[in-house]
């Protein structure tokens, strides 16, 4: 345990995480991409320092326009907004002169990260999940822990950012050589490239088809409902087998969790239950994922030579070809820097961050180890350096943790900036306004993958409630994150909250050819289980035929 970690300066900690009336005179935005529910104080504690330092080092390096993504928590919920740089011009152009040549190295430098930063890290929380912990070592872990995930977060910026960029000068030149504003038409000549989040889809896809090879586990997996299919395959010995498939498949993709963004959240290694679901789920469609995956590879190659051939010979089209062809190279990283960041480091933290609960119920400080959670960083320091009982303290937290969840909180604070939007911005977080015409009974929002598809709509809020989802129904949810991705060959078509174009759910839909309407705004609020809609995923538009 590092012990040149102890000076970090909790004198303005809580200020500086809470956003303060006087703040508000700029534009604050929600992150509801990212951040769906009110963030527990502790997970706030870790997130919102990581992510305002870390874009704001990043940034700096990629030399971008935008200064950072500066975080704070309004209601518990996530807000951010973006200072950008003085003369916003002069950084973009410094920005492509830093691309050319982080964009040729963009996977290799996520791979040198994993390799020597991360996952390092990740085995030295598996040993601190495992030992009962002092007061004073609670606390040095506490902040090691506090300190790498700011650290981590920057190398998170540092992968992404890149990767947006490239999409946003590939949609230029696309543009440019076709005549087209429909630009973003060219992440069509994306697809097919393996990920992460596919590689765990096709790792489930493999579990359910050791099912169907087995008429003892169909008939388990057909007989019991999903809660008794644990203690059911442990009393065969072809299920006991299988629960050791699962247990190697948890220890390799199950550190997620379908929030991503918690210490609160149980993930799948904690609980097969979770995948037992969605492979229950999978038994139920006649899914191929290799050969699916193969036919949108073809129909990419297919698409890319018929794009080349419309393309007027010159230097700007070598400048495509080289462009896509990195493109290619680093398009996975959208879901394998979440893979290995934004789902694994708050599970990997979870145990550990239980493991100091314990330390605190020992001593009598709170009552259950999970309910340290409900404590920001600063309260947790002072409690392991000063031990006194804080049960008042997490009653009061966890009543106004209560009374955030049942809020609706506002989109936005202050004035909405003047002037055109970052593109990066557009494209991952959306910003288009709700529009609902209750005479034609439509709403719009961003075309994130083409299609029609007429079904019925399941609204689903997290993992829980998974299981609804059928072969066919209509998944409507806020957001969506790469847990998300099992119900994608399920659902005949998806509807969110938020999001632009390069957002996980546009990105997977397009991956899966599921038609899908991105960044609504109102989706959720407007439909309930049971209505039918139909789905255009060309025109960005979700037509009500059928309410309840």
């Amino acid at each position: 345990m590092s012990s040149e970690l102890q000076s970090v300066d909790f004198q303005d900690f809580k200020k500086d995480l809470f956003l303060a009336e006087e703040e508000k005179y700029v534009f604050w935005e929600i992150d509801g991409a990212h951040f769906q529910k009110p963030l527990t104080p502790l997970f706030a504690s870790y997130m919102v320092p990581a992510l305002s330092a870390g874009t704001l080092e990043a940034f700096e390096k990629l030399k971008l326009p935008m200064k950072q993504f500066h975080a704070k928590i309004a209601n518990g919920y996530f807000y951010q907004t973006v200072p950008m740089h003085d003369d916003p011009e002069a950084r973009v152009n410094e920005h492509k002169a830093a691309m050319q040549h982080v964009f040729p190295r963009a996977t290799e430098i996520l791979d040198e990260y994993v390799e020597k930063t991360i996952l390092p890290f990740y085995s030295k929380l598996d040993e601190y999940k495992k030992v009962e912990l002092s007061l004073e070592e609670a606390k040095k872990v506490a902040l090691e822990l506090y300190e790498m995930y700011r650290k981590i977060w920057s190398i998170h910026f540092e992968v992404v950012m890149p990767r947006l960029s490239l999409g946003v000068a590939l949609e230029e030149v696309y543009g440019a050589l076709l005549q087209t504003e429909n630009t973003t038409e060219v992440y069509d000549l994306l697809l097919g490239v393996m990920n992460k989040s596919l590689e765990t889809d096709r790792e489930l896809w493999k579990l359910s088809l050791h099912v169907k090879g087995s008429s003892v586990l169909s008939k388990v997996f057909e007989d019991m409902d999903v809660e008794q299919l644990h203690a059911a395959l442990q009393d065969v010995e072809e299920g006991r087998a299988f629960l050791a498939a699962l247990d190697t498949f948890l220890e390799e993709y199950g550190y997620r969790t379908a929030v991503s963004h918690e210490f609160a959240e149980e993930t799948w290694v904690e609980n097969p239950y979770h995948a037992l679901k969605v492979i229950k789920n999978y038994l139920e469609k006649d899914f191929d994922f290799e050969a699916e995956f193969q036919e949108v590879i073809e129909k990419r190659e297919k698409k890319v030579e018929e794009t080349l051939a419309r393309m007027p010979e010159g230097e700007l089209k070598e400048t495509f070809k080289a462009l896509h062809a990195m493109a290619l190279n680093v398009w996975g990283l959208d879901e394998d820097h979440h893979f290995y960041i934004d789902a694994m480091l708050p599970a990997k933290a979870r145990p550990v961050i239980l493991n100091i609960g314990q330390t605190l119920a020992s001593h009598s400080i709170i009552e259950q180890k999970e309910d340290v959670v409900f404590l920001y960083l600063d309260d947790l320091v002072e409690l392991l350096q000063n031990p006194t009982a804080a049960t008042a303290l997490i009653e009061e937290r966890k009543e106004e943790h209560r009374k955030n969840e049942a809020i609706t909180p506002p989109p936005f604070f202050g004035p909405p900036p003047e002037g055109p939007v970052d593109p990066i911005v557009e494209r991952v977080f959306g910003t288009k306004m709700a529009d609902l015409d209750e005479e034609t009974k439509k709403f719009s929002g961003y075309s994130g993958s083409q299609g029609t598809h007429t079904g019925t709509v399941k609204v689903v809020s997290d993992q829980s409630e998974f299981d609804k989802v059928k072969k066919g129904d209509i998944l409507v949810c806020k957001t969506t994150t790469p847990p998300w991705t099992v119900l994608f060959n399920l659902a005949g078509a998806i509807v969110t909250d938020v999001g632009g174009i390069l957002s996980h759910a546009a990105t997977v839909a397009r991956e899966y050819e599921v038609p899908c309407v991105i960044g609504t705004k109102i989706a959720t609020a407007t439909l309930k289980d049971g209505d039918v809609v139909t789905v255009d995923g060309t025109k960005g538009e979700v037509i009500i035929r059928e309410q309840n």
